[in-house]
């Protein structure tokens, strides 16, 4: 005897939630998901094991000294420094579906509330917050004050078993003669002891204004922004364009160059995204939520090097 095909359940007052919320998670994965996520291709992505998180920084030990048959080793002193802190922060962001809404279009619930709706927008807006919320590391590095109480991007960073300091802050806008220059900034690098890191650019990220600029001066095979027949000598640094790195005053038009395998900007979850529904106390109605932690910084300047795009 042939089985009759089951047909789609109908909603019900009981099952409201229950066929509803499995779609709408999918609808704000799917929104979360639907474009890269462009800071990872800057910041190093890892998970919190705990609320807080530090990243201690130690001195280093500077070169070896020369030394005599049968004397006692050369001593050198390992001090101590500043400690870089995370703390998870809680975001999150809901919207309610009430009985009648759904009685009354039921197709659009269904779908999300329809093309653009809630469930798809809870998705873009979390991942809007993460982008946001990491440009602003850098958007504020030119200004803020870091845990070696500089900026971010500054020209007199202290180094810890060293009296010297260390700069990885560019004056002016991006053209061939700056960008020479900020690499030639980030290969003087040095470590706590003074010692040279050896730090060298892979990729240049710059804000939207400054894309078609960047790409003439890494792409010509020219040099960019002369007269002159001399051959492009810039590396072939890989551009991101990153679209949240905006001043919305029109002040900036920020840029900077990037060593990836140099551990400085930090995107650490402390809990994954999670989409769920939950009743209303005392109503019929259920409230669909989005709910993550995360926090973002940076442990290091060290592998970057920045302008604010602009002339002093």
């Amino acid at each position: 005897m042939a089985v009759e095909p089951t047909t789609a359940a109908m909603m019900t007052r009981e099952n409201f939630a229950e066929l509803l919320t499995p779609i709408h998670k999918k609808i704000f994965f799917d929104s979360y998901n639907e474009k890269p996520l462009v800071y990872k291709k800057i910041f190093r992505t890892e998970k919190m094991n705990a609320k807080k998180q530090t990243y201690p920084h130690l001195g280093a030990f500077g070169l070896w000294k020369e030394n005599n048959e049968g004397n006692k080793f050369n001593q050198d002193a390992f001090k101590q420094g500043e400690v870089a802190s995370f703390e998870a922060r809680r975001f999150d962001k809901a919207y309610d579906l009430t009985w009648e809404l759904v009685q009354d279009d039921l197709y659009n619930v269904m779908k999300g509330i329809g093309k653009g709706g809630s469930a798809k927008g809870l998705g873009r807006s979390l991942r809007a917050t993460e982008e946001t919320d990491s440009a602003d590391v850098i958007l504020k590095g030119f200004e803020n004050v870091g845990f070696d109480g500089k900026a971010l991007f500054a020209k007199d960073h202290k180094l810890i078993n060293s009296e010297q300091t260390c700069s990885n802050l560019i004056e002016g806008e991006l053209k061939d003669e700056s960008l020479k220059a900020a690499l030639t900034l980030m290969r003087l690098q040095k470590d706590e002891a003074g010692v040279p890191i050896m730090a060298q650019a892979n990729q240049l990220v710059v804000c939207p204004a400054l894309e078609f600029t960047a790409k003439a001066i890494i792409n010509s095979i020219l040099q960019s922004g002369t007269n002159n027949n001399d051959v492009n000598t810039v590396p072939n640094l890989e551009i991101v364009v990153w679209d949240y790195l905006d001043d919305p005053t029109g002040a900036m038009k920020p840029w900077f160059i990037q060593d990836t395998s140099i551990d400085n900007l930090l995107f650490l979850r402390r809990e994954e995204p999670i989409f769920q529904s939950e009743k209303i106390a005392k109503q019929m109605d259920y409230c669909m939520s989005g709910y993550t932690r995360f926090d973002t910084g940076y442990c290091d300047w060290r592998g970057l090097v920045g302008s604010k795009g602009v002339s002093e």
